[in-house]
């Protein structure tokens, strides 16, 4: 598990040191311990199993406090303990992905405990190549939907596909052929007129794509009186000041962007001891 991700980070840390980090050159033969130091209050901490690991390839002995989704306030979370000059290279890396990470779980689990009903909060592909399945996993742990982890996950027509394939039908009888049972058929659409021909040509999920949150519930509302097994998900212009007004018992899903692309890093150091 987490091997791809692994190889990343690796590959980015032995670029960073190039042939060798010349500041930290002459600690090479010396072993140090740090303490791992959170330094805001209120985090749904995020990033801790694949730090372990990472450190692990380092050689770089670990012990946290908290695990992946808990909630925590600014403290030390965790000791390393290992080669001085692997810890320093590692350092940033290790620091940046528990910040990125513990970002988007946080606020996720933020944005998700105001939710008063059924829908769920779900991120989006809008992630960072490379990275994205590490922004999901720290979705996952505020509490949030990941979505589709990939392109094969789940069959999903957006517009592009549609003008491509010369309409809704034709899209979708065209894709119907690949699915299998264990795969869903999503349609964006972004009308109601749309939806209930998406609906109509069994689709399991429909996206309702930049309506007003008006417009949303009723189109939610009559395609549930019809078609109460349709999913229907809302997405586009949602974010943190106005995703409430999506929630509604006809709206399983609101899917927002800016889970991943808009946080506030949370502070983390290493402090070492001497």
């Amino acid at each position: 598990m987490f091997d791809y991700e692994i190889r990343l980070l690796k590959d980015w840390i032995e670029k960073d040191n190039a042939f060798f980090d010349i500041a930290s050159y002459e600690l090479r033969n010396k072993n140090t311990i740090g303490e791992i130091i959170l330094k805001n209050d209120n985090v749904i901490i995020s990033g801790i199993e694949i730090i372990e690991k990472l450190l692990n390839e380092y050689n770089i002995q670990s012990e946290f406090y908290s695990k992946d989704g808990d909630y925590v306030n600014k403290g030390i979370i965790g000791k390393i303990s290992g080669n001085a000059y692997n810890i320093l290279i590692v350092e940033r890396i290790m620091l940046n992905i528990l910040s990125l990470m513990s970002a988007i779980s946080t606020k996720t689990s933020n944005l998700v405990n105001k939710i008063n009903g059924k829908t769920k909060l779900a991120a989006t592909r809008k992630v960072f190549p490379s990275l994205g399945n590490l922004e999901k996993l720290a979705v996952l742990h505020g509490g949030g939907d990941t979505h589709r982890w990939n392109l094969s996950e789940s069959i999903m027509i957006k517009d592009n596909h549609i003008a491509l394939y010369g309409g809704i039908e034709n899209a979708i009888n065209i894709v119907k052929k690949y699915k299998s049972f264990t795969k869903k058929i999503e349609i964006e659409v972004e009308n109601e007129e749309d939806a209930f021909l998406a609906a109509k040509n069994n689709v399991d999920i429909i996206m309702l794509d930049n309506f007003s949150s008006e417009n949303a519930k009723e189109t939610a509302r009559k395609l549930k009186e019809k078609y109460p097994h349709i999913i229907i998900e809302v997405s586009g212009g949602i974010n943190e000041e106005n995703y409430l007004e999506y929630v509604d018992e006809n709206i399983d899903i609101i899917s927002m962007g800016k889970l991943t692309t808009e946080v506030k890093y949370i502070d983390y150091s290493l402090e070492i001891e001497i």
